[in-house]
């Protein structure tokens, strides 16, 4: 069914093959997963697809896959030139072929210049897998629950690791950490993030053995994971009394949130929702960070990130409507820079009646009282 849907996919864009590096979308097609990060494309050609992977790779990709065939290479050989020159030889010369112009993680920089060398017209695909995979199945969506049980595990680590009492913001990560693990079939493709004190206000800041001391308040990001198909959430905690400033930022927050939650509904386009999340928030103060993307779809991920497919955000300039079986991490991170960070959010999925929340818990601060 998945192959199907490439198959037409390739023929309303006119596409004699297409060469897959995301390592998500070669496993959306053929299963293949594993902890190497060497490039290990999916080739897909005139109704076939080939997995090509280096040679220590071979046990997994049996243990895992389902391609029509399995390719392999030395580590002393070109991987990637080889993989080119292999589906040169399934197409025609100056066949169209479909790749992620676009750069990212997953996509070598010279791999337009190898395909054009071995005499081929490359095409940008536009994210041809990964908007197939903006919609779960019945099946994924179930994986997504699944990961948002794990996910809960993680959320009732934090009371209990900080009433236990609070240590450092490495101890902390480490009790969601193993949390998210304790019941889990597969890792999140991006790490946990505590962010304590002023580090909360630095985007992308995580623990580095700082004390959590009270008053406090700790931003904190992760995502249980089942068969790579991830969870997000954000929350925020409070050791002892909560700062003025944390309850404006929460506010802002659970604004957005709601707005966002209430609008997102089959038919209705992106940008209607940001539009309506953004005037629930009001203006903010000019000392307070915002990022104005109310959400992000959410399927299976590989590292470095869950933010793993096409960019179809709920975002003023995407005027695509949105489908039912869509799945989004809505997160609501506002920041005052260098002094504090309040994030909350949710996942969701968009239903036929509109959307369903699917991990656990209420998006606000969570307050902890500090040891007398």
């Amino acid at each position: 069914m998945r192959r199907a849907g490439v198959a037409r996919a390739m023929d309303q864009q006119g596409l004699d093959g297409v060469l897959i590096l995301r390592p998500s979308s070669v496993e959306y097609l053929c299963g293949h997963h594993t902890v190497e990060t060497l490039p290990q494309p999916l080739l897909a050609a005139d109704g076939r697809v080939a997995l090509c992977v280096p040679n220590a790779e071979i046990g997994r990709a049996w243990a895992s896959s389902c391609p029509d065939e399995i390719l392999h290479y030395s580590p002393f050989e070109d991987g990637l030139a080889l993989c080119v020159a292999e589906l040169a030889n399934r197409v025609p010369t100056g066949a169209r072929v479909g790749i992620e112009v676009q750069q990212h993680y997953g996509v070598p920089p010279r791999t337009v210049e190898l395909l054009r060398a071995a005499g081929l017209e490359v095409v940008d695909s536009e994210f041809l897998v990964e908007r197939l995979r903006l919609v779960l199945s019945t099946a994924e969506i179930s994986c997504v629950e699944h990961a948002a049980q794990i996910t809960g595990q993680g959320i009732a680590a934090i009371q209990s690791h900080l009433v236990a009492g609070p240590g450092t913001d490495s101890s902390l990560a480490s009790a969601i950490r193993a949390a998210l693990t304790r019941d889990a079939n597969s890792m999140a493709a991006f790490d946990v993030v505590v962010a304590s004190g002023w580090k909360g206000g630095v985007a992308h800041s995580t623990f580095s053995q700082m004390p959590i001391g009270s008053p406090s308040v700790t931003f904190l990001e992760f995502a249980g994971a089942h068969h790579r198909y991830v969870a997000p959430v954000m929350r925020t905690v409070a050791l002892g009394p909560v700062p003025t400033r944390a309850r404006q930022l929460e506010q802002y927050a659970v604004q957005g949130l709601a707005a966002v939650l209430e609008n997102a509904k089959p038919g209705v386009e992106c940008r209607e929702v940001a539009r309506a999340a953004i005037r629930a928030i009001g203006r903010l103060p000019d000392d307070v960070a915002f990022h104005f993307n109310f959400g992000y779809p959410i399927s299976v991920a590989h590292p470095p990130s869950w933010m793993d497919g096409a960019p179809f955000y709920l975002v003023e300039t995407n005027s695509e409507p949105l489908r039912e079986g869509m799945v989004f991490h809505a997160p609501m991170s506002f920041r005052v820079f260098g002094q504090m960070g309040v994030g909350l959010s949710q996942t969701f999925v968009v239903e036929s009646g509109g959307t369903r929340v699917l991990t656990p818990g209420l998006a606000t601060i969570m307050e902890i009282p500090a040891a007398p």
